[in-house]
Order: C-alpha cells, then sequence, then structure tokens
C-alpha cells in the first residue's frame, strides 16, 4: 500500500508548493517597514503631524459648520445677491451666475433657476428667514471656527463678549460667500488675468483676518501666513475647478433627483470646501512645530 502525499506538500502537475510559515509575518513587516521609511522623511513628519492635529482640533466640526453654513449664511448671502442685481433689475442674478459657473443645462438649469430664481421676488420672507437662521445658527459658525484655532494652535480664548466678535465674523463671512458667488464665474468669461491677483489679495487678506481677529490677536500675522496662503490657493483652485467635478453631479443628480438632488449635490459641495478650510485652519501651528522638529533634528 503506497502512502498518501500531503496534499499541502503537492501542488498542480505534481510540483512541490513550499509555503513558509512566517510569511504573513513577513509581509506584515513589509508593510510596517515601508511605512516607517515613508512617515520618516521630512514630508512624511509634516503630512503625520497635520492629519493628527486635525483631527485632534476638528472634532467633526466640518459637518456642523455645513450645517449651519447651509441654514444661516447660504440664505444671507442670496439675498445680499438678490437686493444687488434687484437694484440693476437683474432678479435672477444667482441662478444665471450659477447656470454659468456649473455648465448646467436643459432640466438641471430650469431647476437652479425655481430653486433660486425667485428670491428678489420675496425679499421680505427671505429675510425673515435670514433672520431665524442667524440667530438659531449663525452665531455658532464664528464660535466653531474659533475653537478649532484655538485648539490647533493650544491657546485658550473666549469671553461672554465674543458673541459681537462671532456676528460680525458672520456677516463678513456672508459678504465674502457673496462676492466669491458674484465673481467665479466673471473670473471664467473674461478679464480673469486683471480679476485673480485682486481675487486673491482679498482671500489672503480674509484668511489671514479670521484667526487673528477670533483668537484677539493671540496669534501674529506671520505666524498665521502659511494657513491663509494654503487656504486662498487649495480653496481657489476648488472652486475655479468646480465645474469640471460637481457641475456634472449637478446635472445627473437634478435629473434623477430633481430638485432634492440639486440641493444634496450643492450641500455636498460646501461641505468639501468647508473641510478644506479647516484643515488649512490648522497648517500654521503645525508648519511651525514641524519646521523646529526638522530644526532640532539637524541640530
Amino acid at each position: 500500500m503506497t502512502p498518501e502525499t500531503p496534499a499541502s506538500v503537492v501542488g498542480q502537475d505534481s510540483q512541490p508548493v513550499t509555503e513558509s510559515p512566517g510569511t504573513g509575518g513577513s509581509r506584515l513587516a513589509a508593510a510596517q517597514g515601508w511605512l516607517h521609511e515613508r512617515t520618516d522623511s521630512s514630508l512624511g513628519r509634516l503630512v503625520l503631524l497635520w492629519f493628527r492635529r486635525y483631527f485632534e482640533a476638528s472634532r467633526n466640526s466640518g459637518s456642523a459648520a455645513t450645517t449651519y453654513i447651509t441654514l444661516s449664511v447660504f440664505p444671507t448671502a442670496l439675498v445680499i445677491i438678490a437686493i444687488f442685481n434687484l437694484a440693476k433689475g437683474d432678479e435672477n442674478a444667482f441662478a444665471d451666475r450659477l447656470i454659468s459657473h456649473m455648465n448646467l443645462n436643459g432640466s438641471t438649469a430650469s431647476l437652479v433657476h425655481d430653486l433660486f430664481g425667485t428670491t428678489a421676488n420675496n425679499l421680505v420672507a427671505a429675510s425673515v428667514t435670514i433672520v431665524i437662521g442667524f440667530l438659531l445658527w449663525g452665531l455658532s459658525i464664528g464660535q466653531q471656527y474659533q475653537d478649532i484655532y484655538a485648539r490647533a494652535w493650544r491657546i485658550h480664548v473666549g469671553t461672554a463678549a465674543d458673541q459681537v466678535r462671532f456676528t460680525i465674523w458672520f456677516f463678513a463671512f456672508t459678504g465674502v460667500v457673496a462676492l466669491l458667488t458674484v465673481s467665479a464665474s466673471g473670473l471664467r468669461t473674461g478679464g480673469w488675468l486683471a480679476l485673480l491677483p485682486v481675487w486673491i489679495a482679498g482671500s489672503m487678506v480674509f484668511w489671514l483676518w479670521t484667526p487673528r481677529f477670533l483668537l484677539h490677536r493671540a496669534i501674529s500675522l506671520r505666524s498665521l501666513l502659511p494657513g491663509a496662503l494654503l487656504a486662498t490657493f487649495v480653496l481657489g483652485g476648488t472652486i475655479a475647478t468646480s465645474p469640471l467635478w460637481i457641475g456634472p453631479t449637478l446635472d445627473q443628480n437634478g435629473k434623477a433627483f430633481g430638485a432634492f438632488g440639486v440641493v444634496i449635490a450643492l450641500v455636498a459641495y460646501i461641505l468639501i470646501a468647508v473641510t478644506i478650510s479647516m484643515v488649512c485652519a490648522v497648517f500654521g501651528p503645525v508648519w511651525a512645530e514641524w519646521r523646529q522638529g526638522e530644526n532640532d533634528r539637524k541640530g
């Protein structure tokens, strides 16, 4: 009787198959070694520190801020645009600019006109909505940004009088959103070479002023500069390229789900922009800490 050959050592065509018992462990060790090599580089340490600081400071603030901005800042910006353009006899200015900037057409363009094109005709009702939205959600937005900046810089700020500070920041932020909405399509249609430096300078001023104002001038402008630069160019790039990725999504959602789909896509767009702004908000202290750490290594 011929003894059976163990199946574990016989492969196809009777070729022996050898598998080291430590293969799984060696692969895990190799993966860990690869990750260690990447994170032990200068850039790797910066990225790791950046993400760790963001998750420590944000505490899921992006989702809450998106909700509050959608319910308060966005309606207020719509009314500001409507009032400005009503004086010029253009009641559908916001809808037209959104359609133009996102390259929308057909049924989706009609839905956008129906959603946003009648704001100027209902300014009284819209103004009441602004007051309610500001009182319920608007003040919380400034506090959320103050908290994320304070946690990122690891300082303690905030008094009862900051409600006035949050009010000022809310309307400044809303004005910036309205201005960006109006100017975004203009940058693409003509004269963008002349307007782009102005747009960049304005964005830089806002992202320097925001943490400086909310943190009671506790951090110097020089220290805030890296985060402001990053926010200016990353958010600017997001807005500039939005017709390439959010535009088609708006079209598809509008055709599939109607007005609900358009609103959901716009909320997702706001969430992406808010998250980017908060990721950039923590970059200033991360950059300072990373540079100090790299200098200590060289020393």
